[in-house]
């Protein structure tokens, strides 16, 4: 008797708990939230703003809505600044690791400081949320511009992404249309800047970024216990049977006129393909939001799946709880749609930042579009090799991304420089 209660006890416990997760985004201050949060705030933010914040409710909205619309604001506790759709990666910015540079890098200090002073944001008081005027690849940019303000030490309760855009959200069908307005806060006049700095929170965060030496370590190893590696970047990469490229840039080809591409296509060894697109609601389209006479993916919401969809997928793919994740794409950016999931989840997540742009142009003993040698063969930095890489695919010399971009130094065996430089800015 005694064992079937406590047998009824355990059930019922265990039923509690389950009632106790969360299925939906209703209930989120910070990390991801839905609209229904965000209009709650907007509605009357002083009495609604999470505890711990003091002050504004900043949100970026990148690009307008179909409709041309952005959230509505009052330009005093709530402002809504438009930022562009392409977010904080650029891969014409480089950093250097100390072995190479990182195309597209996550933003050095300095810039970062003179984002937050460009519009006039208080890194120790002020509530942070990015929003996507329209959905489909917009979303995977400016997570990229979450992941920047967490690395350098934003509070995570003050910190937060709108799951799905603005289009989907608060469209005429959705009953929420009252809350956007025709033009975003104007830009602050330069002479009202605030010198605010990412220094006064102290916090960097340098643990969510790993460089090429300890990505060839963690590669490497034939035991990945503890470890999960996330190739985000699609299916069809993965395999190779898209080729990862490098930039827009028409450099290559016979004529010069052609994408520049990686000369090793495939993925780093042991890294399992995860699609940033299983994490996102991509077939939810009811109506022609974005007015192009049809209705497809691209009037799809973009929202995040629910928290247990969340964990049922990380689950699928072989993921255990406590594991590292290690994420990687192949421009630092469809990664960060992982890194905001797992966030959320409660799972520990680090990015490699220089992704298959930096690990795809390593190749010993191949030449680039200009007939250049990018590594003697055998070097230690040549990751044409199992130990490293599963290479599925050489691309031809004649449309390989040029290797004096990146600086190669093989003098260097350590790629610690970046964390280094960041960590001296904030005076450590």
């Amino acid at each position: 008797m005694k064992r079937y209660i406590k047998g009824i006890a355990a059930i019922v416990l265990l039923v509690g708990l389950m009632g106790c997760q969360p299925v939906n985004y209703d209930n989120k201050k910070a990390g991801i939230i839905n609209a229904e949060v965000l209009t709650s705030y907007i509605d009357n933010w002083k009495v609604n703003r999470p505890a711990g914040t003091t002050g504004r409710l900043v949100i970026f909205q990148a690009g307008a809505t179909s409709d041309g619309k952005f959230l509505k604001h009052d330009d005093k506790d709530i402002v809504v600044y438009q930022i562009p759709a392409g977010g904080a990666c650029d891969p014409s910015y480089r950093r250097h690791d100390g072995m190479a540079n990182v195309p597209g890098a996550l933003l050095a200090g300095p810039y970062v400081d003179g984002m937050i002073n460009m519009f006039g944001i208080d890194p120790e008081k002020d509530y942070v949320v990015f929003a996507v005027g329209e959905g489909s690849t917009t979303m995977r940019e400016v997570v990229r511009s979450w992941w920047v303000l967490k690395y350098w030490g934003w509070d995570d309760d003050r910190l937060a992404f709108l799951s799905g855009s603005v289009t989907y959200d608060f469209s005429k069908s959705s009953g929420l249309s009252n809350y956007l307005v025709d033009s975003a806060t104007p830009p602050l006049d330069p002479s009202q800047y605030t010198k605010y700095s990412m220094k006064t929170l102290n916090n960097v965060q340098t643990d969510l970024q790993i460089y090429i030496s300890e990505m060839m370590s963690i590669a490497a190893k034939d035991n990945k216990r503890g470890l999960f590696i996330a190739d985000a970047r699609g299916t069809k990469e993965y395999t190779a049977e898209k080729n990862s490229r490098f930039s827009d840039d028409k450099i290559c080809g016979p004529n010069r006129d052609e994408k520049c591409l990686m000369p090793l296509q495939g993925h780093i060894r042991g890294a399992i393909d995860f699609p940033y697109t299983d994490l996102l609601i991509m077939d939810d389209q009811t109506e022609d939001l974005n007015h192009d006479g049809k209705i497809d993916k691209k009037d799809a919401s973009y929202r995040f799946r629910s928290p247990a969809d969340l964990e049922d997928i990380y689950k699928s793919k072989g993921y255990k709880r406590g594991d590292k994740i290690v994420t990687y794409c192949r421009s630092g950016r469809k990664a960060t749609v992982l890194n905001i999931t797992a966030t959320v989840l409660g799972y520990p997540v680090a990015m490699y930042d220089g992704s298959w742009v930096q690990w795809g142009e390593m190749a010993g003993g191949r030449t680039d579009v200009n007939g250049t040698e990018i590594l003697p063969k055998g070097s230690f930095m040549d990751l044409d090799t199992p130990k490293y890489t599963v290479v599925k695919k050489r691309i031809d010399s004649e449309y390989t991304q040029p290797s004096s971009i990146y600086e190669i130094n093989l003098d260097e065996t350590t790629s610690n420089k970046i964390s280094e430089e960041d960590k001296a800015y904030m005076g450590n």
